[in-house]
């Protein structure tokens, strides 16, 4: 029986571990509470406490725009957090998993990023990610790294997701906006959880892209969203959504335009293929409903 310590117990990806209910896994989950990566004293209590064989880290600090204005705070929880806990991870010979985002790249490639092409962060929020994925891989070779993107799923309280923003927006009867020039994967947070644990059970280490398989733009994603909750009868009908580029939200922060990448490493060694988002859409969307 594999004991594995969750990170960030509260959120979205823990959730979604939780709900998967592993028969070869105890799976004990810790709040940033108990488990705080600006803390590394408290870390190592738990670390000794628990003595788990691998550690899943899914706590960071993700709203992208305040890590712009909070950017020590962010630089402590996702660059110098995740260090500390791979090096705590290494001396105990804890095997760490960490989350990676797909901010790292620029954007400029216009086709499918590969784990091997070279990341070039354009705002604090992917440098500090960058930053702890380079310092979990460099830490130990049986660290792995997990890059994800535009994560989606139910949880029972937290509704922060792009899919709730769209609906609430919806509901509300304001008027829908979405860019055309920005593209990435949705990922379905079970299906991430799944292949995380998958992961673990072959022993896999070093840095892969686990997203679905289905690269699309935000608009196009917006109007899936809202097709589906149609649908499912969470709305009527859907409202229309006006097409825009990034540049009509006037944002002073750079965001790279597209992020789009390949599985195929992950799918070569799951032995399929990842899948596509859209059945994990509409299973979200019947949970909601």
């Amino acid at each position: 029986m594999l004991k594995i310590l969750v990170t960030g117990g509260n959120g979205l990806l823990a959730h979604a571990l939780r709900e998967l209910q592993p028969a070869d896994c105890d799976l004990i989950f810790l709040s940033h509470a108990d488990f705080d990566l600006t803390a590394p004293s408290r870390m190592q209590e738990q670390l000794d406490k628990i003595a788990p064989h691998v550690v899943i880290n899914t706590a960071a600090y993700n709203l992208v725009d305040h890590c712009e204005i909070e950017r020590e705070l962010s630089w402590a929880v996702n660059a110098i957090g995740p260090q500390q806990l791979a090096k705590l991870c290494a001396h105990a010979g804890i095997r760490l998993v960490h989350y990676g985002t797909d901010y790292v790249f620029d954007g400029e490639k216009k086709s499918p990023y590969f784990e091997t092409d070279t990341p070039n962060p354009l705002n604090h929020y992917a440098a500090g990610k960058l930053a702890g994925e380079q310092a979990v891989l460099q830490t130990s070779p049986k660290h792995l790294v997990l890059r994800s993107s535009w994560i989606f799923g139910w949880h029972p309280t937290q509704t922060k997701t792009f899919v709730h923003t769209v609906l609430r927006t919806a509901c509300e009867g304001r008027k829908l906006k979405a860019t055309t020039d920005q593209a990435s994967v949705p990922t379905f947070a079970p299906n991430l959880g799944q292949w995380t644990l998958e992961l673990i059970r072959l022993g896999a280490s070093g840095l892969f892209h686990t997203v679905n398989d289905e690269g699309i733009n935000r608009h196009d994603w917006t109007f899936a969203i809202l097709e589906e909750a149609v649908r499912v009868g969470l709305l009527p009908q859907a409202p229309p959504v006006e097409k825009v580029t990034t540049a009509f939200f006037n944002s002073t922060m750079r965001r790279p335009t597209y992020t789009v990448m390949s599985n195929e490493k992950l799918a070569k060694l799951l032995g399929c293929r990842p899948g596509s988002w859209r059945p994990g859409l509409r299973k979200m969307l019947a949970q909601m409903k």
